[in-house]
């Protein structure tokens, strides 16, 4: 599952090698926060980790293992492999965030090689907005083209 907070919305990826195990995990998924929810639709880490204790308690299952992601470059790579959509997805976010439009993008991908254009046409202040966000679009790729090993 990806997601960067506990609760916030994120993408599941799911396989199982046992169909009853499966049916179980897939089947009737519910949690205290959010009553029934679809897992495979994607959900909220917080309410896959409350269907898990609940299904532990039903002794559904035995145990399970939680695994959190902390952010090192390197580890993210090899854990998130994003897709297509998913980078452009991302970065659509990180322009709304950064306030930018598809226009400012555009130009500033255009001019982002000639920094004496750029230090007379944009502010220091949106410079460094500039240079952070062709940083933010650096590591994107980076992480988008990373292969698993």
């Amino acid at each position: 599952m990806q997601s960067l907070h506990p609760t916030q919305l994120g993408s599941v990826k799911f396989s199982a090698n046992d169909d009853n195990f499966a049916v179980t995990l897939l089947t009737q998924c519910r949690s205290d926060s959010a009553g029934f929810f679809n897992l495979l639709s994607g959900t909220k880490p917080l309410y896959i980790e409350q269907w898990l204790d609940y299904l532990k308690e039903q002794d559904e299952i035995s145990h399970y293992r939680q695994e959190v992601v902390a952010f090192e470059p390197e580890q993210y790579c090899e854990k998130l492999c994003l897709e297509d959509e998913q980078a452009e997805h991302l970065l659509a976010l990180l322009y709304q965030v950064g306030g930018f439009n598809k226009l400012q993008v555009s130009r500033f991908i255009k001019q982002r090689k000639n920094l004496a254009s750029m230090a007379t046409r944009y502010s220091k202040e949106d410079l460094a907005r500039y240079l952070k966000l062709g940083e933010a679009i650096n590591y994107i790729l980076q992480i988008k083209s990373h292969k698993p090993k």
